[in-house]
């Protein structure tokens, strides 16, 4: 396997913003790319140019840096795993193809080590903002929950029949039913269905406090008369 000569590549046209996992992956991958000994591995290896007939019969996937910048933004990849087994094949092909003494196998494993260790800490920063993440969402959790117990007990009894309808569709393990009376298990409900009942019961009250509020029909016509 020869090496390539190393060519300005085109950057691909995406419209929109990186998820941040998949901009650390950029990130990353033009770390690579502006290595010394990255060359070789910019582009798919040309081997009919480079006289390797025996190139496809050996490496069954092909792979290179180029076409995994092309993937990041074609959104090909949804996880850091998924991104590292295509940077990861790079080298193993190479190593696959060449002798341990050779040049190129040589740069390999010199750029795999810088990879890994730069991933190490992307993969790193990526589990501690998951962390946070999710702490936020269960503190988030915890106040909806607090706020549905107050709410429903300010809504009229035909709305709560309503609300118990639409938790019986959507959650019926949180209703605890026997004979004539319905008891709501407020953890047993999930956060989006939490969210769509907190929604209504804020809109009925509204809409009641409105009604309350609202001028006598005989007065709303003198008005208008006037």
């Amino acid at each position: 396997m020869s090496m390539t000569r190393k060519k300005k590549r085109a950057t691909p046209k995406f419209k929109g913003k990186l998820p941040e996992d998949m901009q650390g992956c950029l990130e990353i991958l033009k770390a690579l790319q502006g290595k010394p000994d990255a060359g070789p591995f910019l582009e798919p290896v040309d081997w009919k140019r480079f006289d390797l007939p025996d190139y496809p019969l050996i490496i069954k996937r092909p792979m290179d840096l180029g076409t995994i910048e092309k993937r990041i933004f074609d959104e090909f990849y949804s996880t850091l795993n998924e991104f590292a087994q295509d940077v990861r094949l790079v080298w193993a092909n190479a190593q696959k193809y060449n002798r341990q003494q050779s040049d190129i196998y040589k740069m390999s494993e010199n750029l795999s080590r810088f990879f890994e260790r730069r991933l190490t800490k992307l993969t790193k920063a990526s589990s501690k903002r998951t962390r946070k993440r999710h702490s936020v969402l269960r503190e988030v959790s915890r106040t909806d929950r607090k706020a549905f117990s107050e709410l429903i007990s300010q809504i009229t009894s035909d709305q709560l029949g309503q609300l118990v309808e639409t938790i019986r569709e959507q959650c019926p393990g949180a209703l605890l039913e026997e004979h004539d009376s319905v008891e709501i298990e407020i953890d047993k409900i999930d956060s989006s269905t939490l969210l769509d009942l907190n929604e209504y019961a804020r809109d009925c009250i509204k809409r009641s406090a409105n009604a309350e509020n609202a001028p006598p029909e005989s007065s709303r016509k003198r008005q208008r008369y006037r």
